[in-house]
């Protein structure tokens, strides 16, 4: 009951606010592990073990842990499947994209006055989102649809006031219409129609990192990242209700309807609305972070992302379409080509994370992230006083204190390496380990290292669940979807 609650509030928010609405501040505040092949076959833990260029967006002391120079390129195939289930009916959704990994050029130098001391300058960039993902949902209505949620928007409204996006396509395609004052709709749900909705999004979050440390009596490393993200974001969804069993005749209203003969009016035959919206923009952050050897065995680290501010733009457009048992066929589009505009701003919440590296030179190693974040400090601004005050109230009472686990291991079996990770991303609701959007990811990989060059392999498998609806849950049932990520990924690199 507590996620239909909040799904229900999402739903209704984001009709009323286009697409700048507190899924966008979650979508960007959730980031995962990206980078080198070494980093992603250990599931991105790396907080206290460093050397390796990912740690400038996990733990930037990790760099003061290099001795030499180092310069490495990643890439990748990704695939992204989405297992649908309406009312019984199963769908899949299949997507695979060629991404980017990242790339590190890392220089490191010994002091002049002690070599025990060390300082390093890094560059990297990392893909820490991949949004490229399709899903289909298919299923009979259970006398339900979306003209339902269309009327109960219309409220005490006259026409010219209906929604533009919702509620005034409908009125301009003829799928709602009044009388003596009574909005009705020509889609009688008495009848069972077939329901349909396909979403495509794709784009990407890659981080550029600029990274300092320095590394004291080779005991304690301390160093800061200035973060520079880039998003792209696309999305596309087309909803369809389709009278496949010629139920919803003329004469097959159980209430009064007016019918338009020139127009070709008369019997409900289908109706589509589309939604696209594209986010493009930039954003910065600090993270700063230690990392203390205790003994050649135990390392221990800590570290703090700062919230990162995003100034994004928004270009967006809805159509509707409907056709009609008389021959009828109409389309409508708001905004007019070639479609809005919207710039905001998103701050996403800072993070904490807390951890320790066991090693053995012989044998390899093993390390532990652990991170604490508030999804309810996410907070949507614009340059329109109060525009967002509902979104902003929503964040905070919907959201919760939530925590991730990485845990990665290598094995050292010269010349070649065997790694393995684990890593839970908690629910932005509260929940870790298990239930809805809750992030697991297995991963595995191999490595070959001499003394100037290396190559690495990961495989990355990431699994949630999520309960969807194709529009307001108050008038669909619920769609149940598994979706599963798969990577492939390979490093070249070099030291110097």
């Amino acid at each position: 009951m507590f996620y239909t609650k909040i799904i229900i509030a999402l739903c209704l928010l984001s009709r009323f606010s286009f697409s700048q609405n507190d899924i966008d501040a979650i979508r960007y505040s959730q980031t995962f592990f990206g980078g080198s092949s070494r980093s992603k076959a250990m599931a991105g833990s790396f907080g206290a073990l460093g050397a390796d260029g990912t740690c400038m967006g996990i733990n930037p002391a990790g760099i003061g842990l290099y001795k030499k120079g180092d310069i490495n390129f990643s890439f990748g195939l990704r695939f992204n499947t989405t297992n649908a289930n309406q009312n019984g009916k199963d769908d899949k959704g299949f997507k695979a994209n060629l991404p980017f990994d990242g790339l590190t050029l890392v220089g490191a130098w010994d002091s002049e006055t002690d070599k025990d001391n060390h300082y390093a300058l890094g560059l990297s960039c990392n893909q820490i989102a991949n949004f490229n993902s399709f899903t289909n949902i298919q299923g009979i209505s259970n006398h339900k649809s979306i003209t339902q949620d269309i009327l109960a928007t219309t409220g005490n409204n006259t026409i010219k006031n209906l929604d533009a996006s919702f509620a005034g396509l409908a009125y301009e395609v003829y799928l709602i219409d009044t009388i003596n004052g009574k909005f009705y709709s020509l889609v009688n749900t008495k009848y069972n129609v077939n329901q349909s909705k396909t979403i495509e999004t794709t784009g990407r979050n890659n981080e550029w990192c600029f990274n300092y440390a320095y590394g004291y009596k080779d005991k304690l490393y301390v160093g800061a990242t200035i973060g520079i993200s880039s998003i792209n974001f696309n999305y596309s969804s087309i909803y369809k209700e389709t009278d496949d069993y010629d139920s919803i005749r003329k004469t097959n209203y159980d209430y009064d309807v007016w019918y338009y003969a020139s127009e070709k009016v008369g019997g409900f035959k289908s109706l589509e609305y589309k939604e696209t919206f594209k986010t493009s923009g930039s954003g910065f952050n600090l993270k700063l972070g230690m990392i203390y050897r205790i003994n050649d065995f135990i390392r221990v680290g800590s570290s703090f992302h700062s919230p990162t501010i995003y100034n994004l733009t928004d270009t967006y457009v809805y159509n509707m379409s409907a056709s009609y048992d008389e021959g009828g066929s109409f389309t409508s589009q708001n905004p007019p080509n070639p479609g809005g505009i919207f710039n905001y701003q998103i701050i996403t919440p800072m993070k904490l994370t807390g951890s320790v590296a066991f090693l053995n030179k012989n044998i390899g190693a093993l390390n532990i992230d652990y991170d604490i974040l508030n999804y309810n400090q996410a907070y949507l601004s614009s340059s329109e006083n109060s525009i967002f005050n509902g979104v902003n109230q929503t964040i905070k009472n919907k959201y919760r204190q939530t925590s991730n686990l990485r845990i990665g291991v290598e094995t050292n079996i010269k010349p070649m390496y065997i790694r393995f990770g684990y890593a839970m991303y908690g629910s932005p609701f509260g929940e870790t380990f298990s239930g809805n959007f809750v992030n697991t990811f297995f991963t595995g990989g191999v490595g070959f290292r001499n003394k100037k060059s290396y190559l690495d392999f990961s495989f990355t498998r990431r699994m949630n669940q999520e309960n969807y609806y194709m529009y307001n849950p108050n008038y669909v049932d619920k769609t149940t979807l598994q979706i599963f990520g798969t990577t492939f990924a390979v490093t070249l690199g070099s030291k110097f």
